[in-house]
C-alpha cells in the first residue's frame, strides 16, 4: 500500500512538472544577429534601451502595447522591436546610441531616422502609420506630433507647396508666444491629418531663433507672427484674437471663403458707471515686462531647458555691477549665429537671489558665473575675457569637443 502511494505521488509530481508552460521568449527583443538578419530586409521601429533607465521603464508598457497592435498586422508593413544596450553594446555603439531610450526607424533602402516626437501611444502609432508608405524623408517632410508640424529650413518649402497651412513663427524667449502655445497645440490636435480630413488645414510652427532663413524670407519682424499659406504662397496675416474660437472662425473663412457669424452675446441693459474713486496716493504705471532673447531660467524649468543641446548659463545677482555690464553682450550673444556647432545653442540666465538652491548645486561662488551645459551635463566653466568674440569662441570650441556619455534622455 505504501509503495503504491509513493508511485502515485511520483506520477502526480511528474505530470505537474510537465504541465508547466515553457518560459516564453520575447520575440520583439533583438540580438545583434537577429537585428542584422531582419532589419536589412524589412521596415522596423526599434527602441534601444537599458533596463536601469527610468525613462525606458516608463515607456516599456506603451512600447509593448504598440508592438501588440502593429506586429502581425498585415495592413501595416513594419515591425516593432527593441534592443537591450547593456547586452548588445557593440550594436548600440554602431547605431550611434548615446542616450536611453533612443527610438529609430529603419528602412531597407533608406537611411535610418531617429524619432524625436512624443512618447505616448497615439504619437508613436501616428508616426509608425505615417512612416510605412511612403517613408518620410526628414529633409523634405514634417511628421506631425499630435497634429503639430515642426518646420525647418529643409522641409518648409515642400511642406507648404500644396494645400492650406496655418503657421506660427515664434521665438522660445517670447512671452506672448509662451502664452499662445497651449491654444496653438489644442488647435493642431483638432486638425490632426487623417483619412477623413485630408483637405483640412495643417497647423505648424517655425522657431525663428533656429530657422532664421525661413523667417527672414517671409519678413517676420515680431513674435508671434501667424501666417496663412495656400499652395506655397502667403495669403493672409492673422491679426485677430488668440483663442480657439477665433482661430476656428478664421480657418473656416480661409477654407470656405465665407466668414462665419460672430458668437451671439446676450445683450443686457447697460449698467450705470460706478463713481470714480478719489485717489489718495498716486500709483505709478507698471512697466511692461521687457522682451529679451536670453532664456530666463528658474528652479522649475532649469533641468528641462538644459536637458537637450547646448545651453550657456549666466548665474547672476541683480545688484551685481559686473552682471549689469555683461548684460548687453549676453543679449547680443543670444542672437548670434552658431550654425557651425551643429545643434541648437541657447543663451540663458538665472537669478541666484531667487533660485539659490540651483546656484548652490553648481557651486556658484561669485557673480557672474558662466557655465556651459550640453545635453544636461556641465561641460565647462568660463574664465576668460567677457568680450563677444571670446565668449562665442568658447561656446563653439567646447560644444564641438564634448562627447556626452550614455544617459537617460528627457
Amino acid at each position: 500500500m505504501r509503495i503504491s502511494l509513493i508511485l502515485v505521488l511520483i506520477s502526480v509530481f511528474a505530470t505537474s512538472k510537465c504541465d508547466e508552460p515553457a518560459e516564453e521568449t520575447d520575440e520583439t527583443l533583438y540580438s545583434e544577429a537577429t537585428f542584422k538578419e531582419l532589419v536589412a530586409d524589412q521596415k522596423h521601429f526599434i527602441m534601444f534601451y537599458a533596463p536601469w533607465c527610468g525613462h525606458c521603464q516608463s515607456l516599456k508598457p506603451v512600447w509593448e502595447n504598440l508592438a501588440e497592435e502593429i506586429n502581425g498586422n498585415s495592413e501595416i508593413d513594419i515591425s516593432i522591436a527593441k534592443v537591450d544596450c547593456t547586452v548588445e553594446t557593440k550594436l548600440c555603439s554602431d547605431e550611434g546610441v548615446m542616450g536611453y531610450p533612443t527610438l529609430k526607424l529603419f528602412h531597407p533602402s533608406r537611411d535610418s531616422l531617429r524619432y524625436k516626437g512624443g512618447r505616448d501611444f497615439e504619437s508613436l502609432k501616428s508616426f509608425v502609420i505615417a512612416a510605412v508608405n511612403p517613408l518620410p524623408d526628414p529633409n523634405q517632410f514634417a511628421i506631425p506630433n499630435d497634429g503639430l508640424h515642426e518646420l525647418t529650413e529643409d522641409n518648409f518649402e515642400n511642406h507648404v507647396s500644396t494645400g492650406h497651412h496655418f503657421i506660427k513663427f515664434f521665438a522660445p524667449w517670447c512671452g506672448h508666444c509662451k502664452r499662445l502655445e497651449p491654444a496653438w497645440a489644442q488647435l493642431a490636435k483638432a486638425h490632426t491629418p487623417s483619412e477623413e480630413n485630408k483637405g483640412d488645414v495643417k497647423v505648424g510652427r517655425v522657431d525663428c531663433t533656429v530657422q532664421k532663413s525661413v523667417c527672414s524670407k517671409h519678413e517676420v519682424r515680431g513674435y508671434p507672427t501667424l501666417l496663412w499659406f495656400n499652395k506655397g504662397q502667403v495669403v493672409k496675416k492673422y491679426q485677430s484674437g488668440r483663442d480657439i474660437d477665433s482661430f476656428e472662425r478664421f480657418i473656416t473663412e480661409m477654407t470656405t471663403g465665407e466668414a462665419p457669424p460672430p458668437p451671439v452675446e446676450d445683450k443686457a441693459p447697460p449698467k450705470p458707471a460706478p463713481p470714480k474713486p478719489v485717489p489718495v496716493f498716486h500709483e505709478e504705471a507698471k512697466e511692461e515686462e521687457p522682451t529679451t532673447p536670453v532664456l530666463v531660467l528658474t528652479g522649475n524649468n532649469f533641468d528641462f531647458n538644459v536637458a537637450l543641446d547646448v545651453t550657456f548659463v549666466m548665474f547672476y545677482a541683480p545688484w551685481c555691477g559686473y552682471c549689469k555690464r555683461l548684460a548687453p553682450t549676453w543679449e547680443d550673444l543670444a542672437v548670434s549665429d552658431f550654425s557651425e556647432v551643429g545643434s541648437s545653442v541657447k543663451i540663458a540666465k538665472i537669478d541666484c537671489t531667487e533660485h539659490n538652491h540651483i546656484c548652490q548645486t553648481f557651486e556658484v561662488g561669485g557673480y557672474p558665473t558662466l557655465i556651459l551645459f550640453k545635453d544636461g551635463d556641465k561641460v565647462a566653466k568660463y574664465k576668460g575675457n567677457r568680450s563677444m568674440d571670446d565668449l562665442k569662441s568658447f561656446i563653439i570650441k567646447n560644444s564641438k569637443e564634448v562627447a556626452p556619455e550614455a544617459k537617460d534622455e528627457l
